[in-house]
C-alpha cells in the first residue's frame, strides 16, 4: 500500500496504540501504562495493555522506508513488503495468512518513506504464533529468482493502475520531486517504474540481509495482554 491515504493510516494506527494509554487508565491498574524493554538481540520492544476485549494487535515495524532506498533502488522498500508474504524455509507462501484467516484474525502491511510495518489483529492465545511467524519471515525467507519477478510484476501492475493511469496520482508525483528537490521525499514511496523494473535477487538479498534484522525492528503488542508474558 502506497497512496498518502494509507500513509496516513499507518501514522493513526500507531499513535492510537500509544495514545491507549491516555484514555484507558479507569479500565483497570495497569490498562494503557506503556512498557518497553529491548531484548539481547537488540529489538525493542514496547506493550500497551488494553483489557476491554479479549484481542490483541502485534505489529512489528521495521526502521526503513524508502526514504532510506539505495540510489537506483527505488521502490524496494515497497517491493519487500509484499515479499515478506512470500514462503519461508518453514512455511510455504500464503500459509501465515491462512493462519490468521483460520482464527478469524486479520493482517497486513503498510510501507512509508521511513518505515515499513507488519500487523495482525488476533485472539490472545494465539499471539505466541503470530510471534514465530514474524520471527521466521525476518530470518528464513526464501528469495529466488522466480519469487522475486513473479512478485516484481505485480508491483510494476500495481503502479500501472494506481499511478501511471492516474492523473492526480502524476501530478502529485510530479509537486513531490519539485518540493523535496534533491531530498530522498521526492522519490515515490512505489518506486520509479524504470528502477523498479530492475530489481533482482541480488538487490533484494542485500536489502533483507541489511534492514530486515531484530535491532532495526520494533515490536508492538497492544491489547489483552500482559508486559511479562510477552517477555517470557
Amino acid at each position: 500500500m502506497t497512496s498518502q491515504a494509507e500513509w496516513l493510516r499507518g501514522t493513526l494506527l500507531a499513535l492510537a496504540l500509544v495514545m491507549t494509554g491516555r484514555v484507558l487508565a479507569e479500565n483497570g491498574p495497569d490498562d494503557g501504562k506503556v512498557t518497553n524493554f529491548l531484548l539481547d538481540n537488540g529489538m525493542e520492544v514496547v506493550v500497551i495493555p488494553d483489557h476491554r476485549a479479549p484481542i490483541v494487535t502485534h505489529m512489528v515495524w521495521y526502521k526503513i522506508g524508502s526514504a532510506d532506498e539505495p540510489p537506483g533502488k527505488s521502490g524496494i522498500a515497497h517491493f519487500f513488503e509484499h515479499l515478506m508474504f512470500k514462503a519461508t524455509t518453514n512455511h510455504a507462501a500464503g500459509a501465515f495468512d491462512r493462519a490468521v484467516s483460520a482464527i478469524g484474525g486479520s493482517n497486513n502491511a503498510f510501507t512509508s518513506y521511513d518505515y515499513t510495518a507488519f500487523y495482525e489483529t488476533v485472539v490472545p492465545q494465539a499471539l505466541e504464533q503470530m510471534m514465530d511467524f514474524e520471527a521466521d519471515r525476518m530470518r528464513n525467507l526464501i528469495l529466488n529468482d522466480n519469487v522475486i519477478a513473479t512478485e516484481r510484476d505485480v508491483i510494476l501492475e500495481e503502479r500501472r493502475s494506481r499511478i501511471d493511469s492516474s492523473p492526480q496520482a502524476v501530478l502529485g508525483e510530479e509537486v513531490d520531486a519539485t518540493l523535496w528537490q534533491n531530498q530522498p521525499y521526492r522519490i515515490p514511496v512505489i518506486g520509479w517504474m524504470q528502477e523498479m523494473e530492475k530489481l533482482n535477487r541480488a538487490d533484494a538479498k542485500a536489502f533483507y540481509d541489511k534492514y530486515y534484522t531484530p535491532n532495526n525492528a520494533v515490536l508492538v503488542v497492544a491489547g489483552d495482554v500482559e508486559p511479562q508474558l510477552v517477555k517470557t
